[in-house]
């Protein structure tokens, strides 16, 4: 049988503080029967913390690479130039 690890966003938590939050989740992870599971944080739902994530993510997403290839690329002509300027 597969293993699989999810990633889940619960929106309707209402409480005061994030370790009552943090306990309000766990409850409701007991009750509806997990047995393992991790809390990695409790964010507030309109911290600036959530959108700096999100924008981090999104320029990772968007790096291009062809100036690392070009450099090789110009490293690899320079190379056989150099050769070539030796040979001859």
């Amino acid at each position: 049988m597969a293993h699989f690890e999810a990633t889940v966003r619960i929106f309707e938590i209402n409480e005061s503080n994030a370790s009552a939050a943090r306990r309000v989740i766990e409850e409701r992870l007991r009750a509806a029967g997990f047995s393992r599971w991790q809390i990695a944080r409790v964010v507030h739902q309109g911290s600036l913390t959530r959108r700096v994530e999100t924008a981090r993510r999104v320029m990772r997403t968007d790096v291009s690479y062809i100036g690392g290839s070009m450099l090789i690329a110009a490293m690899v002509a320079w190379t056989l130039w150099f050769l070539w300027l030796l040979a001859s």
